[in-house]
C-alpha cells in the first residue's frame, strides 16, 4: 500500500509530526510504523512522578486514541522496519509488509548504550528508557530491596532518587568523580552527588562494573578497581546513543545521528528525520547539534512534519534539557558542555542559581537552578551571542526579571 506520509518511530518526534503534517495537509494519507507495544507515550515522568505517586500512568499517552482517528493516521504497533529503498521510495517490515510512500520521517529517537562487562547479558542486569522498562521494574520490585545503579546521566540520578523514595536501598556506581560530569560544573555536580548522599544513596565514584554473575538469589558484580558488590538488580545509564542503522543502510549521511538541514530535511531525496535521532543546525550556536530530550523532540517533530506536508519553516527552537531531583529542577538551553568555562551565580545558596556556559566571555549555555521564571532569559542570552563580562552577567542575574 502507498501512503504520502510514513513516520518510522512511536516517541514524541512521531506523534508530533502528525500535527505538523495535519497542519498543512489535511488529507494526504499517514502511516505510523513503531515497534512499540503502546501507541505514543510522555517518557520524563517514567523517572520521576509516577514513582511518587503523583503522576496518573492514565496521562502518559501524548495524544487519545481518537486523535489517530480523527487524524486518519494508519498505526501499526510492534513493528520494526528492515529495509528502505530510498530510489524507489518503498520499505519492508519484519512481517514481510511493504509500503511505499512519498514522504518519509524517520523518528527513531535512541537506544541505551551497553555495558561492557562480563555477565552484562544476564536478566538482572537492565536499562531504562521506556514504557516496558517502568512495567518490568515495576513488576520486579515487591521482591526487591538493593538495586546497583551503573552511570551517571538523568536517569541514573533520577531513578537513584525515586528507588530511594519507594524505601529501596540503591547503591550508585558513577564512571566519573560527580553525576553529569560532562555537563555540569564542578560545584553544581558535587551538589547533585550530596543531595543524593542526603537521601541514603551509596555512591561510589570513579568506579565502573567489569564482571557479573549470578547465584543463591542474589547478583555478585566486581568493579574495574577489584572491589566485590551484591546487589539483586543491576540498572545501567550509560546514556542513549542514536538508531540510525536504518537510515544509514538506505545510504542517508550519519554523523552523530541522521544529517538533517535546517527544514529536516535528510540527504536523500523524500527522507527527513526528527527528535533524539536527528543531528541539526544549531543555528544559534552555529554547529551541528543532536538534542535528546522532550522539548526538542516535541518542537523539531511538529515543525518537521509541517515541512514533510509543504511548509519550508526553519528550525530556530533552542531546546530545553532538563531534570529533576527532588525540590531541585534544572533546566538548561544551549550548549552546556562542562569543558567551557562556566561561571554560577547563586541566588540563594544551594537552591537557585543561574551558571553561564561560555567561550571568550559569549554565553553559549544556560543552566537554571530552581528559577523557572527565567527560562526565556536565559534563551535569549544565547540567541544574543554578544560579549559580556562577568561584572554584567552577575548585574543581569541580580536583577529582577
Amino acid at each position: 500500500m502507498h501512503h504520502r506520509y510514513v513516520i518510522i518511530g512511536g516517541g514524541l518526534a512521531a506523534a508530533h509530526a502528525i500535527q505538523g503534517i495535519r497542519s498543512r495537509d489535511t488529507e494526504g494519507s499517514i502511516l505510523l510504523l513503531s515497534r512499540e507495544n503502546h501507541r505514543p507515550y510522555n517518557r520524563p515522568p517514567l523517572t520521576k512522578d509516577v514513582w511518587f505517586g503523583t503522576y496518573d500512568m492514565e496521562r502518559l499517552p501524548v495524544f487519545p486514541d481518537a486523535f489517530y482517528d480523527e487524524n486518519m493516521v494508519t498505526l501499526q504497533l510492534r513493528r520494526e522496519v528492515l529495509e528502505v529503498d530510498t530510489e524507489h521510495k518503498v520499505l519492508w517490515d519484519d512481517r514481510g509488509e511493504s509500503a511505499g510512500y512519498d514522504q518519509l520521517l524517520f523518528a527513531t529517537g535512541c537506544r541505551p548504550k551497553r555495558l561492557f562487562a562480563q555477565g552484562s547479558e544476564l536478566s538482572s542486569v537492565r536499562y531504562f528508557r521506556d514504557l516496558e522498562d517502568y512495567l518490568d521494574l515495576e513488576a520486579r520490585l515487591d521482591r526487591i530491596s538493593h538495586i546497583t545503579i551503573v552511570g551517571g546521566g538523568f536517569t541514573a540520578v533520577e531513578m537513584s532518587a525515586a528507588l530511594r523514595a519507594r524505601e529501596k536501598e540503591v547503591t550508585l556506581v558513577l564512571p566519573e568523580e560527580y553525576p553529569l560530569r560532562r555537563m555540569l560544573p564542578r560545584d553544581l555536580g558535587e551538589g547533585v552527588l550530596e543531595y543524593l548522599r542526603d537521601l541514603g544513596v551509596e555512591v561510589v565514584s570513579e568506579e565502573t562494573i567489569v564482571h557479573i554473575d549470578e547465584a543463591g538469589g542474589f547478583v555478585h558484580a566486581r568493579t574495574q578497581n577489584g572491589n566485590d558488590l551484591t546487589t539483586q538488580l543491576v540498572l545501567v545509564d550509560h546514556g542513549g546513543e542514536p538508531q540510525s542503522d536504518l537510515a544509514e543502510a538506505a545510504g542517508l549521511d550519519i554523523d552523530d545521528g541522521i544529517v538533517v538541514n535546517e527544514y529536516g530535511e535528510g540527504s536523500r531525496a523524500g527522507t527527513w528525520a526528527a527528535g533524539d535521532v536527528a543531528e541539526f543546525p544549531y543555528l544559534a550556536l552555529g554547529q551541528l547539534m543532536r538534542v535528546e530530550g522532550s522539548d526538542h523532540a516535541e518542537h523539531h517533530g511538529r515543525l518537521v512534519g509541517a515541512n514533510m506536508a509543504g511548509a519550508r519553516e526553519v528550525y530556530t527552537h533552542l531546546p530545553l534539557k532538563w531534570f529533576r531531583l527532588g525540590d531541585l529542577q534544572f533546566e538548561g538551553v544551549g550548549e552546556l558542555n562542562a569543558r567551557l568555562d562556566t561561571e554560577t551565580v547563586w541566588l540563594e545558596p544551594g537552591r537557585e542559581s543561574v551558571t553561564f556556559y561560555l567561550r571568550d566571555d559569549i554565553v553559549r549555555g544556560v543552566v537554571l537552578c530552581n528559577v523557572h521564571a527565567r527560562l526565556d532569559w536565559a534563551r535569549a542570552l544565547v540567541q544574543d551571542a554578544r560579549v559580556m563580562n562577568a561584572a554584567e552577567r552577575s548585574a543581569m542575574v541580580t536583577q529582577k526579571v
